[in-house]
């Protein structure tokens, strides 16, 4: 569900994964006049690519099945006669594959097929699986699954095409994350761009980077803030309250009876760290208790400080988000028996469910806030202000809320009225996060920045991560997508805000 109510994807159980695959199995079968075990090995073959297979069937079939061990028969060698003699040729033990007569007892069949599917579900490999005999070409496919009767055999072989076709496919259609759910995710238009999803398992991730939802953030920068600035930061909180520098002779001191003091020189400790200018990159220094640069005069606020700041944003609104659950769980028992029809329930509820992950668009804007370089402290002032407006209307959203649930529950009101105000917050909501998101992903273009170039510094911000790139490079190395050379700063005059929305 994204959060204009679209839902741009659909949720498959493996079932429903499993006819899809079989779709393009008949169709070749059908076009080709193979049988389904024959048409199955191809399309494993080719990766489940049906044109790709549909253009090598039609250039030379019979070279092609030759190729993949599914055409004439293959006549055995002479160590292969001797093997035949010590496995018992003529027992109806013994099975081969249709395309060679290489017959091995089930159990041999068994044992090397149990390892061979174990290692390529291991491996997540789509190639194909052939005969049991070293350097035979021909190939094992459901025919001869089919003849070795083996019930949990079948099962890891229909199990082994599935991931195939998935593993294939997975640019267009993906397992949910979560091990323990067996639903699929595929999307409805193009994959290419970002977008979060609920499966029906209740787990939520991005499409993209398989994470916990982050957007408006880059997956990049959710990957660097969840794997390291996050535990970063943490630990730089915690030192701030026991250990710092001191100013003179840069020793570490501690916290006692009060005060910072360093032992070595007895002189009180404020931070001490080197930083660099954000305008020239020239090394400052902490003097009369601001960062200075001497070369361009600019200010220079510690990056430790301003990781610190954000996390604790960052966990101040995941601890609202967290709220924000516990009032939905707390929905979900209450309205059971409320009297609604079954469709009202589920429109109370997913409206309660807009607001977590409005709480979690919000909570990642923090996030968003501190990838933007000091050099754009327009754009921080704007994103300060949408996002005030943002928490302003997801408040009103949930008063309305409180003001709808109190009534259903109490047997007051008309449910038409209900039915109304539900849906009228909802979809008021949805949009307005919808542009919110869509305005940060953007890059608040309402907002530009200078090229900043000097003669010893030449690069430009990209405007929709506001990674810092060098002027030769065409296109941002986090976004990895062209970027325009960013303009004067300036706030969008005489034009209509992207989120501003009617009053009701």
């Amino acid at each position: 569900m994204n959060y204009d109510g679209k839902r741009v994807y659909s949720v498959h159980t493996r079932e429903e994964i499993r006819e899809k695959m079989m779709k393009e199995v008949v169709g070749i079968s059908e076009v080709f006049s193979l049988s389904l075990s024959d048409a199955t090995v191809i399309l494993i073959s080719q990766r489940w690519n049906s044109f790709k297979a549909s253009d090598r069937l039609g250039d030379d079939k019979e070279k092609f099945l030759s190729g993949l061990g599914l055409f004439g028969s293959i006549k055995p060698s002479s160590s292969d006669e001797d093997l035949d003699e010590v496995t018992g040729e003529g027992d109806s033990n013994l099975v081969s594959t249709p395309f060679c007569s290489h017959k091995f007892s089930k159990d041999c069949w068994k044992d090397y097929l149990s390892k061979t599917l174990e290692k390529k579900e291991e491996e997540r490999s789509v190639l194909l699986i052939s005969c049991l005999s070293q350097d035979c070409v021909a190939s094992v496919g459901p025919d001869t699954i089919e003849k070795l009767a083996e019930p949990v055999l079948k099962e890891m072989y229909d199990r082994y095409l599935v991931e195939s076709f998935m593993e294939s496919n997975k640019d267009s259609i993906r397992w949910c994350p979560d091990p323990v759910c067996d639903y699929a995710v595929e999307p409805h238009e193009d994959p290419s761009e970002d977008f979060d999803v609920v499966c029906s398992c209740g787990y939520r991730f991005c499409w993209s980077c398989q994470l916990k939802p982050h957007r408006p953030v880059t997956c990049n920068n959710a990957s660097l803030w969840l794997n390291k600035l996050l535990d970063e930061s943490r630990t730089l909180a915690w030192n701030a309250k026991r250990i710092k520098h001191c100013p003179k002779c840069d020793s570490l001191v501690k916290h006692r009876d009060g005060v910072w003091k360093c032992i070595t020189c007895n002189a009180s400790s404020p931070s001490n760290e080197i930083k660099h200018c954000p305008k020239c990159d020239s090394l400052v220094k902490h003097r009369d208790g601001v960062w200075k640069c001497i070369t361009c005069n600019a200010s220079s606020p510690s990056n430790e400080s301003a990781l610190v700041r954000h996390l604790a944003l960052w966990d101040a609104s995941h601890a609202a988000m967290k709220k924000s659950k516990r009032d939905l769980e707390a929905i979900k028992e209450v309205t059971t028996d409320c009297g609604l029809g079954e469709l009202d329930m589920k429109a109370l509820r997913e409206a309660w469910t807009q607001i977590v992950q409005c709480r979690s668009v919000l909570k990642w804007s923090f996030v968003f806030g501190y990838f933007i370089t000091d050099y754009h402290s327009a754009k921080k002032e704007y994103l300060d202000h949408i996002r005030e407006r943002a928490t302003a209307q997801l408040v009103k959203h949930k008063q309305t809320l409180d003001e709808v649930t109190d009534r259903v529950i109490s047997g007051g009101g008309d449910i038409i009225a209900f039915r109304q105000k539900l849906g009228d917050t909802t979809t008021t909501t949805g949009n307005y996060f919808h542009r919110f998101v869509k305005t940060l992903e953007d890059g608040l273009c309402d907002v530009k920045v200078d090229t900043y170039v000097n003669g010893t510094t030449d690069y430009w911000f990209c405007d929709r991560c506001t990674y810092k790139n060098y002027s030769f490079e065409r296109e941002c190395r986090i976004c990895v997508g062209p970027c325009e050379s960013p303009r004067h700063v300036a706030l969008g005059q005489g034009g209509t805000n992207p989120l501003e929305f009617a009053d009701e």
